[in-house]
């Protein structure tokens, strides 16, 4: 009896013990549930497909040794980790330029680009992650008014001497320097104003016009090179001719013929020796 008494009060303290402190076991349960959510999505990082990311880590500074790939990373909760798309992209802007005769005109480009990934922690630590409007847009439209400004209008309307590939060389020079890759920029309009347009298109019609001139000509001037090759020709066959047709061979060829329309089954009247140099002469023909 008396060992069971003590069991049970052994009991009882536990379960007084419990009561007492359950208070403040929920409030502990409840701060680490909230500390557990808030840390959560800074410990643990996932970066998707066709992502990378770069770790900061807050005691040693910016991880430039690796670039992490897809999947789930654990990191401390006072370290961070930014995630960029290495996919490659595409913008459009549009940009207002001078030419080299002060004459503006506007260009809406389409550039295609993509962050370097093997770089990708440099160009965390030099530009981050707003490097669209800090390094491509502007780089682009440097190039441009660089370029823009050494073309008449109409050279850069018809995209003349080589033009978009010069522009394009250039930035791609100029953004992988900035550990960025442009892999294309495209010309997707060109704006002029309304009258400097329509200078320019007509300008551009008159040439076109001169061309197919040019091309008339130059068929015309072949045919007359084919004409005088073909009147020379029969002047050299009569030429040669002449000198063959002897009056004794023309006489033995009307022998022939009158031969032959003798023996031919139409009707005609034929005086033998009435013609010039006694050749037959042929009166009629019927059918």
């Amino acid at each position: 009896m008396t060992r069971g008494t003590g069991a049970s009060k052994d009991d009882e303290a536990s379960e007084s013990w419990l009561r007492r402190k359950a208070p403040t076991l929920l409030i502990f349960l409840l701060c680490l549930i909230i500390v557990a959510a808030v840390l959560w999505p800074r410990m643990v990082v996932g970066i998707g497909s066709g992502e990378a990311g770069v770790l900061f880590r807050w005691f040693s500074g910016t991880d430039r040794t690796k670039v992490y790939g897809e999947g789930v990373h654990l990191v401390f909760p006072w370290d961070s980790m930014t995630v960029y798309d290495i996919r490659l992209q595409t913008q459009e802007r549009e940009y207002t330029l001078l030419t080299r005769a002060g004459l503006p005109l506007t260009l809406r480009v389409a550039i295609r680009y993509q962050p370097d990934l093997r770089t990708l922690p440099q160009l965390h630590v030099a530009i981050g992650p707003n490097y669209l409007d800090k390094v491509v847009f502007p780089e682009t439209e440097a190039v441009l008014r660089r370029h823009v400004g050494q073309y008449d209008p109409e050279e850069v309307y018809t995209s003349k001497r080589g033009f978009l590939e010069a522009v394009m060389m250039s930035s791609l020079a100029e953004a992988e320097r900035r550990f960025v890759i442009i892999d294309d920029v495209l010309v997707k309009s060109i704006d002029l104003p309304q009258g400097l347009r329509e200078e320019v298109e007509r300008k551009l019609v008159l040439q076109e016009q001169e061309k197919a001139y040019v091309h008339r000509l130059g068929i015309e001037r072949k045919e007359a090179e084919r004409k005088e090759i073909e009147a020379a020709g029969i002047a050299a066959y009569q030429a040669t001719l002449t000198k063959t047709l002897t009056p004794d061979l023309l006489r033995w060829q009307g022998i022939q013929t009158t031969r032959d329309l003798a023996t031919s089954p139409n009707t005609k009247t034929i005086i033998v020796g009435a013609g010039k140099d006694g050749l037959p002469l042929l009166l009629g023909n019927d059918r």
